[in-house]
């Protein structure tokens, strides 16, 4: 063979292989093109949908009373005539009698509201978790460190302590 006539064909196969290797790196380029706008795109989506979950839970916290404070008109607006009454028309023992009924209704709503009433008798253990002793008093009749008088009711939401029962407690004498 002579030698010009392979460096032809060398020409020639260079010149494919450059050929291939552009058309190599026009697709990889067209990839990287498409991956970097996918990424840009599952970046953008991601945001708005964060951006809409801060929204929907700054909306929950600005409403998440809003069922308690419904079911607590009805007591407003009983309150509410309690306080239109002429009191010089009603004996005191009606007064009395009508806001008792509204107590025992805004206690049926704190219920409802998954609310409990914190109210230890005398005799019961001190308990620090639900309880705040207020008043040491030597009490002969029972055990050390027992409730001997509730001063305030204390009330938890759904098993946690929102106030302690606010009590006196009996030491030894």
């Amino acid at each position: 063979m002579r030698p010009t006539d392979t460096e032809p064909d060398a020409d020639s196969s260079e010149r494919e292989n450059a050929e291939s290797l552009r058309k190599e790196r026009d697709a990889l380029i067209q990839e990287r093109d498409s991956l970097f706008d996918r990424l840009a795109r599952t970046t953008a989506e991601f945001q708005n949908a964060r951006r809409r979950l801060e929204a929907d839970k700054d909306q929950s916290v600005a409403f998440a009373n809003s069922a308690l404070i419904k079911s607590l008109l009805p007591v407003i607006d009983n309150f509410e005539r309690a306080l239109a009454v002429d009191a010089a028309k009603q004996d005191a023992a009606s007064i009395l009698k009508g806001m008792q009924i509204v107590q025992d209704q805004w206690m049926t709503v704190l219920k409802s509201q998954y609310v409990e009433s914190i109210a230890p008798e005398a005799g019961t253990p001190f308990d620090p978790a639900t309880m705040e002793a207020l008043i040491h008093q030597p009490d002969d009749k029972l055990p050390p460190n027992s409730v001997t008088q509730l001063l305030q009711r204390g009330y938890a939401l759904h098993g946690r302590t929102l106030r302690p029962a606010q009590v006196a407690v009996s030491k030894p004498q």
